[in-house]
């Protein structure tokens, strides 16, 4: 099934910067991340984890039952009650991927999963052969959508929310044991009123809704440019993290394992429920923290805010976007962010 363009709308240069840019360099403030400690390093004063609920190491890396996939071995901390991963000592799966969706965050998975030795298969909106060369540089396929689920282990759906529902009937062909991550987020201005969003149900909840079956929530709390060029190798001080969001423990592993694999720590956020604490105008959202920030980040989230600060951050970069003397980079979005969002 090919998908309908979306129709072109006048907002989207200053909410394509938005989600385009990215920190790098001195403009941001500094941050340290703590060894392990009771404490969280941030750009807000430094105040301890409520490490009370759990602190438990567990293997993540399983075998899901009746799966093809390879078991790995790895652990994972729980923290307040948020949980990292560390990758230290674990054994790689490769896996089938389709991606549908070609955009910022699509087309960067589309790049950097074969890289890891995954074979990657991705679908755009206007068929295989208008995809930009650059996409399938690195060994990805280009598809149709159809294909993109066909045959599979993963399906990663990288469109605006509003287009959905078209996917219902493709989707709908998944054996239940394919895992699928939405990384989406809703923008009422790019995405039109959806009732049920503007009335607080939870976004991924509502994905998942639409399509009839379970999904995971990832690599939707990234810039753009971040999730181009702020790949690190595993263990590196200053490796910024994902948060990841599901339910179901197999499918979580799998979600978590395909971030470290993108070139980002990955943090448990918790069940699908909870993912509201990762949507546009959270802590977490686009603050280009690191793991050991991002479990206080979580936690300090206040459902009823983040939508008015969502508005308001779009509303200041639309305004600024607007002045040729001046710029929308990523350093500018990673502090407006955190002041807003923090």
């Amino acid at each position: 099934m090919a998908l309908a363009p979306a129709p072109a709308r006048t907002w989207r240069r200053s909410m394509s910067m938005s989600m385009s840019f990215q920190h790098k360099g001195a403009g941001a403030p500094a941050r340290t991340r703590p060894a392990h400690s009771h404490q969280v390093a941030g750009p807000w004063p430094m105040r301890d984890v409520d490490v009370s609920r759990r602190t438990t190491d567990r293997a993540v890396w399983r075998r899901p039952p009746g799966s093809r996939r390879a078991a790995r071995v790895g652990m994972i901390r729980t923290i307040s009650p948020f949980a990292r991963t560390t990758p230290d000592n674990h054994e790689r799966s490769l896996m089938n991927i389709g991606i549908i969706g070609a955009g910022n965050i699509g087309g960067v998975l589309a790049r950097r999963l074969p890289t890891k030795g995954h074979q990657v298969k991705i679908a755009n909106s206007r068929g295989p052969e208008t995809l930009d060369a650059e996409v399938t540089s690195t060994g990805a396929h280009g598809v149709t959508a159809e294909e993109a689920a066909t045959d599979v282990d993963v399906l990663i759906l990288s469109i605006p929310l509003s287009r959905i529902p078209d996917l219902a009937p493709v989707v709908g062909t998944l054996p239940a044991e394919t895992v699928v991550i939405d990384t989406g987020n809703y923008y009422p201005a790019r995405d039109g009123a959806i009732e049920a969003l503007d009335g607080g149900q939870v976004e991924s909840e509502w994905v998942s809704e639409q399509l009839g079956r379970p999904v995971l929530k990832a690599w939707n709390a990234i810039l753009a440019q971040r999730l181009v060029d702020g790949d690190r190798e595993a263990g590196d001080p200053e490796r910024t993290a994902i948060p990841v969001a599901g339910d179901g423990e197999d499918a979580k592993s799998v979600a978590l394992g395909l971030v470290e694999d993108s070139g980002f720590d990955a943090v448990d956020a918790g069940s699908l429920a909870e993912s509201w604490r990762q949507q546009p105008g959270s802590p977490v959202y686009c603050t280009s923290l690191t793991a050991a920030e991002v479990p206080d980040a979580l936690a300090a989230a206040q459902r009823d805010r983040s939508a008015g600060r969502r508005d308001l951050a779009i509303a200041v970069i639309t305004d600024r976007a607007q002045d040729p003397t001046r710029t929308v980079d990523g350093d500018f979005l990673t502090r407006l962010n955190r002041v807003l969002y923090q």
